[in-house]
């Protein structure tokens, strides 16, 4: 789906869900800036957008919008600034890709499927299509929505890594950091990009587009420092589950060491006091009581030693 915005004497023309050919013959009649959104790009929309004399979009950022486990970044190229970013839009599914390109005249949004910050965003620009009077003004009107939406999650995971009722539990604290990795490693490379936006030479920005820019930036940075402190608690945590599990199965040992070297003297004194009447009926509860004997002190061994194991993982 191809929705596309055109700054015409400060009005905003929305042409929604519009189809290729109307999309070219729009933009070649038009002078204003446009900002395209493609949901779902086809084979079509990727010869659009690098054989379009205004876009001419390297293969390389195509390809990238198109795969699956791109990463975020950014880069400059001589006539547009190329990003992608990792968007979750809740705790509980997988990232969704937005590859954005922007240049002083265009804005280019492409994802594999609909976003609701984007469809807030547009809002807003209906609503006010002052807001769309340049793109650098609407990319920061993105990165706003993006960083507030990113927000939320933060607040709501690291309310989940307070549940003290929970924290001795090593399955559930080591699921917990992983959540908080992942969103580190989301919201990092999105704060350097913003903070890129603005401290670069490649876009004249307007001062009000730095300052919005700029707080989103420290906004991102502000997550980070919050998701790192709270896998660090959870990190002392999980240190001391594993003491305390490690205490534990060294009290047992100790008791089982202590169970089997009571038994070993009987066994021996038992073998000693009848040796003198084995038949092969006593002989034969001997070794029953042998290898009874072995098994405890195997499977107590075994015990030990995978208890050892699980506490070091």
């Amino acid at each position: 789906m191809r929705d596309l915005f055109i700054l015409e004497e400060n009005n905003v023309i929305l042409y929604d869900d519009v189809s290729l050919s109307q999309l070219q013959e729009n933009l070649s009649n038009s002078k204003g800036l446009f900002w395209l959104d493609l949901d779902q790009i086809t084979d079509e929309d990727t010869t659009f957008l690098e054989e379009f004399k205004e876009i001419g979009a390297h293969p390389s950022s195509i390809k990238a919008c198109r795969e699956i486990s791109t990463r975020s970044c950014s880069t400059v190229f001589q006539h547009h600034i190329f990003m992608v970013f990792n968007i979750q839009e809740n705790l509980n599914s997988p990232p969704i890709k937005l590859g954005i390109f922007l240049a002083p005249n265009y804005l280019i949004t492409i994802h594999p499927t609909p976003l609701d910050i984007l469809q807030e965003v547009k809002s807003q620009i209906q609503q006010d299509p002052h807001l769309m009077r340049s793109t650098d003004l609407t990319i920061a009107l993105i990165m706003e929505a993006i960083c507030d939406h990113q927000d939320s999650l933060v607040s709501e995971l690291t309310a989940e890594t307070t549940k003290t009722e929970q924290v001795t539990n090593a399955q559930w604290i080591y699921d917990m950091q992983c959540q908080l990795i992942s969103m580190v490693h989301q919201v990092k490379p999105q704060s350097e990009i913003v903070n890129s936006l603005y401290t670069g030479k490649n876009l004249s920005l307007q001062s009000e587009a730095v300052i919005q820019l700029q707080e989103v930036f420290y906004q991102f940075r502000n997550m980070v420092e919050i998701l790192t402190r709270q896998w660090e608690m959870l990190n002392n945590a999980s240190a001391t589950v594993r003491s305390n599990r490690l205490e534990g199965i060294e009290g047992a040992t100790k008791r089982l060491t202590v169970l089997i070297g009571a038994l070993l003297p009987l066994i021996l004194i038992s073998t000693i006091i009848n040796l003198d009447q084995l038949l092969w009926a006593k002989l034969l509860n001997l070794d029953l009581l042998a290898i009874g004997f072995l098994v405890v002190l195997l499977v107590g061994i075994i015990f030990i030693l995978t208890s050892r194991k699980n506490i070091n993982n």
